[in-house]
């Protein structure tokens, strides 16, 4: 007998279609969300209630650290008193043992913890982060100058991916493949090149680069310089210390902080939420669609994404956000596929420009 398949069944295969095209044409480039920033993974001595309490606490902190961005949150005055309190924060926990060392797998409970951010008035870094592109170059007084690689340090770069697992922050190292260096030479990379960044980086996609060369100045010290580029914008800091792995890590926390400090949200500003117009072109398909306003309505920043209209190829929204214009637009650049178009928001005889965000000149984007 033929199949029959009526026009809604044929509408409805269609819409499928779309919306598993939506899935598939994500850009993986765009910044990634961390999964596991409420799991952590404590040492103890054994599986007695006050060994498991003191573990809870520990572990909270650690929790803290990755979702405020600050790493030194544990000496704000507000959390001491619930870091006692931790294991009310716990969703589950397991204990298990490596290398005759016990210890307790724990999993705070995301909304409870956010809630708590957002009761003691503390920053709130979402977990939608810039992946980090980490270049390294370092001179040693034995051997000279040469580019840290993964195979030739492991213990270093291993440091590097357990740091940045504390701090929330996505690494990435380059494999330094005749590709690399070719765009990457060691002189280019010594000189903190951004030009050269850009072009080495093509293959990688990063939301951020971090550039260090790391230079032994004595048998007990070592200096490192820093450069990272993000957002069209460079931060140059310094680090010191008695090893190359001190000088490595101080380099990574420290663009944590500037990064953290760029998109966490802070209590103070936040207020009475307001709507930001914004206008996105080059809505073509059922799949644009479905990825632009997901994207949006799933953003820590945005209490509410709510379409206004939808003329041809251009989608218009209404973002209820309590944030300051400018960290909602910080947010919205990480997202490679929503690109900024021409500002050209009207100017009357009188000189008046409407504010932007306004429904007479909203945030501009072309979707790509």
């Amino acid at each position: 007998m033929p199949l029959t398949i009526t026009p809604r069944a044929l509408l409805w295969f269609v819409l499928l279609l779309a919306a598993m095209s939506a899935t598939l044409l994500v850009s993986p480039a765009s910044a990634r969300v961390m999964p596991d920033l409420y799991d952590v993974r404590e040492a103890v001595a054994s599986r007695g209630n006050t060994d498991r309490a003191d573990a809870t606490a520990r572990g909270l902190e650690r929790v803290f650290v990755r979702v405020t961005g600050d790493q030194n949150i544990a000496n704000n005055p507000k959390v001491a008193p619930v870091l006692a309190q931790s294991q009310k924060f716990v969703q589950s926990y397991r204990y298990d043992s490596d290398d005759n060392q016990l210890y307790l797998q724990l999993a705070f409970d995301p909304q409870a913890v956010n809630d708590l951010v957002h009761k003691l008035q503390l920053p709130l870094w979402p977990n939608n982060r810039p992946g980090t592109l980490v270049w390294m170059a370092v001179d040693t007084l034995q051997s000279g100058r040469d580019t840290l690689r993964q195979e030739d340090y492991p213990e270093l770069f291993g440091l590097l991916d357990g740091l940045a697992m504390e701090r929330g922050l996505p690494l990435d190292f380059p494999v330094m493949d005749l590709n690399d260096q070719r765009n990457m030479p060691l002189g280019s990379l010594w000189a903190q090149d951004e030009g050269a960044a850009e072009r080495a980086g093509v293959r990688y996609r990063p939301d951020a680069t971090l550039m260090g060369r790391l230079l032994q100045t004595s048998g007990q010290r070592w200096q490192a310089n820093w450069l990272l580029i993000h957002g069209g914008r460079s931060y140059a800091f310094d680090a010191s210390g008695t090893t190359m792995e001190e000088v490595a890590l101080r380099g990574v926390n420290e663009a944590a902080n500037l990064l953290a400090e760029r998109y966490a949200v802070h209590s103070s500003d936040t207020g009475v939420a307001s709507a930001v117009m914004v206008e996105i072109s080059g809505i073509r398909s059922f799949a644009h669609y479905s990825q632009a306003t997901k994207y949006l309505q799933g953003l820590a920043q945005v209490s509410s994404a709510e379409v206004l209209a939808v003329d041809g190829d251009r989608l218009m929204l209404a973002l209820n956000s309590s944030t300051e214009l400018k960290t909602l637009q910080n947010v919205l650049a990480l997202n490679r596929n929503l690109q900024l178009a021409r500002d050209d928001g009207l100017v009357d005889l009188s000189g008046y420009r409407a504010p932007l965000g306004s429904a007479q000149n909203p945030l501009r984007y072309s979707w790509q």
